[in-house]
């Protein structure tokens, strides 16, 4: 009797194993975050292009506003360049003059800005030192929004030329005030008036920190006077409006020799402590004086002295600079740390006293 053949045994597919599913599942998340961080930056970046275009078109509407404006009258050019910086000054229809402006639920904000070109060689008219015949009206828009992150505004420039019968010419006098920062850079955006005893006339620092505004002296010419007037600025001195003499002003001259170092205005918190570094109890300082001392100031000194009335006296208004404090009103002879403070910031002072 023969045996039979005997056939061997299919393997029968048990499917996946859980190690498996878990590797698919992984490379599934991981594509599957690739594949959303895609697609949510190709969203940002159409929302941000859309907000570019829709400010890019602001812009342009309000430049062609400014050019009709610019040409509507011989007196045009000079009413134009007197209104200064404006901050949304067209609104869209149905919309509030210096209000944001609302596109597709945005809120749009347009800044404008204009100096006039006076100087005939120099980067700005307050290095410069010549008046041109026919001064250009120098625009800047800008247009900022909401979220825009790390997008960059738009800004449009342009130049306006008034006709040579509208009073903007050689026969025209301006003065030109530049405003520097605590470093000594341009200060662009600070407020400068001028005044005689007969007008006032108001401007905003460009991007090369100077600002220039044009008068009426009269045929005999006439006297003015300059300030800076940002609300929390100060000047080397802690003059919060700082002023200072143009001088004289003739028919068709500029006059540029006034220069302001202005910045944000920062604080200086005096600790009293003893020896140990402990606070000094109120009862026991009271009385008494601490010297705060700038390292950069104007005048004969930068030490001004301060009332001990708590264990903790906070000087506000103060030019940035370095400052160091000690009590009484003369120096220790081991001397005494200084600290920077920055533009509108604030620095604390330990003051080892003597109770």
């Amino acid at each position: 009797m023969s045996k039979g053949f005997r056939q061997p045994a299919r393997r029968v597919d048990s499917g996946m194993s859980l190690i498996e599913v878990v590797i698919a599942m992984v490379v599934l998340g991981a594509m599957s975050v690739a594949v959303i961080g895609v697609i949510m930056n190709t969203q940002s970046l159409g929302v941000a292009n859309r907000a570019r275009v829709a400010a890019s078109n602001l812009a342009a509407r309000d430049l062609d506003i400014v050019r009709e404006q610019f040409t509507r009258s011989p007196a045009s050019p000079m009413a134009v360049a007197n209104a200064g910086t404006q901050v949304n000054p067209n609104p869209l229809p149905g919309q509030t003059a210096g209000q944001p402006m609302v596109m597709d639920g945005k809120a749009y904000t347009l800044t404008r800005t204009v100096a006039w070109n006076v100087t005939g060689s120099g980067a700005s008219a307050c290095d410069g030192g010549s008046l041109v015949l026919y001064p250009t009206l120098r625009v800047t828009i800008t247009v900022t929004w909401a979220d825009m992150g790390a997008v960059k505004p738009v800004v449009t420039n342009a130049s306006l030329a008034p006709k040579k019968d509208d009073g903007v010419q050689g026969t025209a006098s301006f003065v030109a005030v530049k405003v520097t920062d605590a470093a000594g850079a341009a200060s662009p955006g600070r407020g400068v008036q001028v005044w005689s005893a007969s007008e006032t006339k108001n401007g905003v620092t460009d991007t090369s920190g100077c600002a220039v505004i044009q008068v009426s002296p009269g045929a005999a010419g006439a006297t003015y006077d300059a300030r800076v007037t940002d609300a929390g600025y100060v000047d080397l001195s802690a003059t919060p409006t700082p002023t200072k003499s143009v001088g004289m002003v003739a028919t068709g001259q500029l006059v540029n020799n006034v220069t302001f170092a202005y910045d944000r205005a920062g604080s200086v918190t005096l600790h009293l402590v003893d020896e140990s570094g402990a606070p000094v109890p109120p009862s026991a300082v009271v009385g008494g004086q601490i010297t705060l001392v700038a390292s950069e100031f104007s005048g004969a000194s930068g030490a001004r002295t301060v009332p001990a009335t708590a264990s903790d006296i906070t000087v506000t208004g103060l030019w940035p600079t370095l400052y160091g404090a000690h009590p009484g009103t003369t120096p220790p002879a081991t001397g005494y740390t200084t600290t920077p403070l920055p533009a509108g910031g604030s620095v604390d002072i330990d003051v080892v006293v003597t109770p």
